[in-house]
C-alpha cells in the first residue's frame, strides 16, 4: 500500500478545476445548484437526470457557465444507467474524479399503512441506484488511485421522521440512513485505495422537491439555530471540499448541513 501524500498547503487546497463530476438529480434543486457550482469552480460536469427536457435545459444554463457540462438522460434506478454515467465522464475528461449521488424521492408513509410497493420503490431509488453507481465508479477511481464519492443524505436520518410534529417518512429515514452506514463501510474498504467515500446530511432544504408542502416545510426555521431553512447553496461548499484535495484525510464521514438543526429538539 502506497501512503497518501500530505496536501499541499501551498497550492489552492480546494482547487476542483478540470474534475470530472458527476451528479445525479441534476435537473433541479439540490443537484442542479450543485452542477452549477462545481462549473463555476472549473470543474468539469455531467449532469444526470430522469427527465430529458428539463436535463437539457439545466445543460444550456451550465454551460454558460463552463463549456465543459454532460449530461445524461436516465432512470438512476435501472441497470444500465451506471454504464452511460461511467461513458458520458470518460468522453467529457477521460476518468471519473467524484460522483455526486444525489437523485431521490421522498415520502411521507406511516409504519401502520407503509405497503411493500412504496418501500420496495424508496430503497431502489435512494439506497439501491447509489449503491449500483458506486459499484461502477468506484472500479475506476480506484484505477486511478483517487476519487471521491459524495452521497447525499439526510439530517432526518439522525431524527425521529422527515417531519416530526406528524410523523412519517419512515421508509425515506431508513433509506438515507443506510445511505449512510453504506457509505462508511465502504469507505472502509477502499481506504487503502486512496478512494475516498463520505455524505452529506443536509436538513429540509427549501427545494422544488417539497413545493406542494413548502409552508409546512417552512414551519422548521423557528428551530433552526442559525435562524433559516437550509438552500441548495448551502451544500455547493461542502460538496467542493469533499472532492478537493482540501479533504484528502477525511473518508467514512457524514457531515450534517442544516444550521445546527440537530443540536436541538
Amino acid at each position: 500500500m502506497t501512503r497518501l501524500a500530505v496536501p499541499n498547503i501551498r497550492g489552492n487546497l480546494f482547487d476542483v478545476t478540470g474534475k470530472v463530476v458527476a451528479i445525479t438529480g441534476a435537473a433541479q434543486g439540490i443537484g442542479y445548484t450543485l452542477s452549477e457550482g462545481f462549473a463555476a469552480a472549473g470543474a468539469k460536469v455531467v449532469m444526470v437526470d430522469l427527465d430529458a427536457d428539463k436535463l437539457e435545459t439545466a445543460r444550456k444554463v451550465i454551460a454558460e457557465i463552463n463549456a465543459d457540462v454532460g449530461a445524461v438522460a436516465t432512470d438512476v434506478s435501472v441497470p444500465d444507467a451506471a454504464g452511460k454515467i461511467v461513458d458520458a465522464c470518460k468522453a467529457l475528461g477521460g476518468r471519473v474524479d467524484c460522483l455526486i449521488n444525489n437523485a431521490g424521492i421522498m415520502s411521507y408513509t406511516d409504519p401502520r399503512t407503509i405497503t411493500d410497493e412504496e418501500f420496495d420503490r424508496m430503497i431502489k431509488i435512494n439506497l439501491k441506484a447509489p449503491v449500483q453507481l458506486m459499484r461502477a465508479v468506484l472500479p475506476e477511481m480506484e484505477k486511478q488511485g483517487a476519487g471521491s464519492v459524495i452521497n447525499i443524505g439526510s439530517s432526518w436520518s439522525s431524527r425521529a421522521s422527515v417531519f416530526n410534529q406528524s410523523g412519517g417518512g419512515v421508509d425515506y429515514c431508513a433509506a438515507k440512513a443506510a445511505l449512510q452506514s453504506y457509505t462508511r463501510g465502504a469507505a472502509q474498504n477502499m481506504a487503502e485505495t486512496h478512494v475516498r467515500l463520505n455524505a452529506i446530511a443536509p436538513g429540509g432544504v427549501d427545494t422544488p422537491m417539497h413545493a406542494h408542502h413548502r409552508d409546512f416545510l417552512m414551519e422548521y426555521e423557528k428551530y433552526i439555530p442559525l435562524g433559516r431553512m437550509t438552500v441548495a447553496e448551502d451544500l455547493v461548499g461542502t460538496a467542493i471540499y469533499l472532492a478537493s484535495e482540501a479533504s484528502a484525510y477525511i473518508t467514512g464521514q457524514t457531515i450534517h448541513v442544516n444550521g445546527g438543526m440537530i443540536m436541538v429538539d
